[in-house]
């Protein structure tokens, strides 16, 4: 069964969650669950081209349509009545967050990323990584090793382009974080395999004139919403919800 977007409507306070590059709104759905438990309205959006068996359905799209996609599900909470809402992102959606937060903080009460690549000096290993992900995919579908050798081909020249993309994005993300003058949580997994994640404190500076907590979990890898730190990781989440400002309150 193929993932959709999740929607939990619970209390007046919304929450907007954004998964990762090649992942889905299961990557959040854990924390979208406990977020709940908390009386939080929860929507994880599914991105454009994800969620899908073939990734050249990923490659197809653009972190154009991404940020659109994100901005539509803001649209969705706000016609459904939710007035205040925050947005956080694991990886590539904390880069979106991020992005929506220094364009229009004042759409939101907070937010943050996590463990997302934000600094663009940062090394990463992303091309390599999605190159392994094809490689799963299209093992499934494939009869010869030299099909399969065939469609990895087809996914190189434009991953490039499209990670190039993304780096842009994270550049203008991490250039408009001064504006943002809501309260940040970032999370950074201490056993991160895609960047270094000592980059996070690199970000911290460009946050300085904001409220913001900088978590650092040692036990975990990448996806920090299912890693080793991950009860920890969700109590320090709903810990700077409810220490934020909402303004019913």
């Amino acid at each position: 069964m193929l993932p959709t977007e999740i929607y939990l409507q619970n209390g007046p306070k919304a929450v907007l969650l954004l998964h990762a590059y090649t992942g889905s709104p299961n990557d959040v759905r854990m924390l979208a669950r406990r977020l709940e438990r908390e009386n939080y309205t929860v929507l994880a959006p599914l991105f454009s081209g994800h969620g899908t068996e073939d990734p050249m359905n990923i490659l197809h799209m653009s972190p154009t349509i991404w940020l659109q996609d994100a901005k539509n599900a803001l649209k969705k909470l706000q016609d459904d009545g939710y007035k205040e809402i925050a947005i956080f992102g694991l990886s590539m959606g904390g880069v979106i967050a991020t992005t929506l937060l220094g364009e229009n903080p004042e759409r939101f009460v907070g937010g943050g990323s996590f463990s997302s690549p934000l600094v663009p000096e940062s090394t990463n290993q992303i091309y390599p990584n999605f190159l392994k992900y094809c490689e799963f995919m299209y093992k499934k579908i494939t009869n010869s090793q030299e099909e399969l050798d065939e469609k990895l081909n087809k996914v190189k020249e434009p991953l490039k382009i499209q990670l190039q993309q993304i780096f842009s994005l994270s550049t203008i993300a991490y250039n408009n974080a001064p504006n943002i003058n809501k309260p940040l949580f970032i999370a950074q997994s201490g056993q991160d395999e895609m960047f270094d994640g000592s980059s996070v404190y690199a970000l911290g500076k460009q946050l300085s004139q904001t409220y913001h907590e900088i978590h650092w979990y040692k036990n975990s890898t990448h996806v920090i919403t299912i890693s080793k730190d991950r009860k920890l990781f969700e109590g320090d989440v709903v810990a700077f919800l409810s220490h934020i400002e909402w303004n019913e309150e």
